[in-house]
């Protein structure tokens, strides 16, 4: 087995769900149309839910909610090969995080406040917990101190970059909305947009220090006894 196709998949799928969504909705005559990343004329859920979008984003995202549940899984297993310690709290958060995922899809398209409710704090939830797991994953393998080799610190380098970047988008939305700027929305907006991409930038360099480390895993079964 290798491991180190699932963050590549995990990486790749939702950004086609989220923009696929979009322009799908844009050719429904549905989207608004805009570059979100530079006008926030639209949130990431309001792109997935309009027209027959939200069956493409659900389609995708539900199955990488599973993938993710593995990803955290195998990270745990990885960091335990290389520190020889526990790292069972890093799967419970990833897998938690993952869950709050499925809430937040399952519910995206529905009305009611209480599903509103649901959806918003989903992927609140979602996205913090995410964030949460990759710092702890990067906390982990910093300990490791001079073992780690060049390539692999260039790869934690780049990781910690984008969970910094993250950071400061979310400090720039408390900002925003403490001074209350006349576009808040878009502000936010934008801001969404682009936490999602960098936090979702962290699994390809997931990936590539698996691979580098060469990570193998496989399921541990009993041998039959004749």
């Amino acid at each position: 087995m290798r491991p180190h196709y699932i963050p590549w998949i995990i990486f790749w799928i939702p950004l086609i769900a989220v923009h696929g969504a979009y322009f799908m909705g844009l050719w429904e005559g549905v989207a608004y149309q805009c570059n979100p990343y530079i006008h926030g004329c639209t949130t990431i859920s309001r792109a997935a839910r309009e027209g027959n979008a939200i069956f493409l984003f659900r389609g995708l995202m539900m199955p990488i909610a599973a993938l993710l549940v593995i990803f955290w899984y195998l990270q745990s297993i990885w960091l335990e090969q290389l520190r020889q310690t526990s790292q069972r709290y890093l799967f419970a958060i990833g897998a938690i995080s993952a869950l709050f995922l499925v809430l937040y899809v399952n519910f995206l398209g529905t009305d009611g406040d209480f599903n509103r409710f649901l959806r918003r704090y989903g992927v609140v939830f979602y996205f913090g917990l995410t964030v949460l797991a990759q710092i702890l994953s990067l906390a982990s393998l910093n300990k490791l101190g001079e073992k780690v080799s060049k390539k692999l610190r260039v790869y934690m380098n780049a990781q910690l970059g984008f969970i910094a970047i993250c950071w400061l988008l979310a400090m720039a939305n408390l900002v925003s909305k403490q001074i209350g700027f006349a576009n808040e929305k878009e502000i936010e907006n934008v801001i969404e947009w682009f936490f999602a991409l960098f936090m979702s930038l962290y699994f390809p360099f997931a990936a590539l220090m698996w691979k580098h480390s060469g990570f193998q895993w496989r399921f541990k079964t009993n041998p039959t006894q004749k």
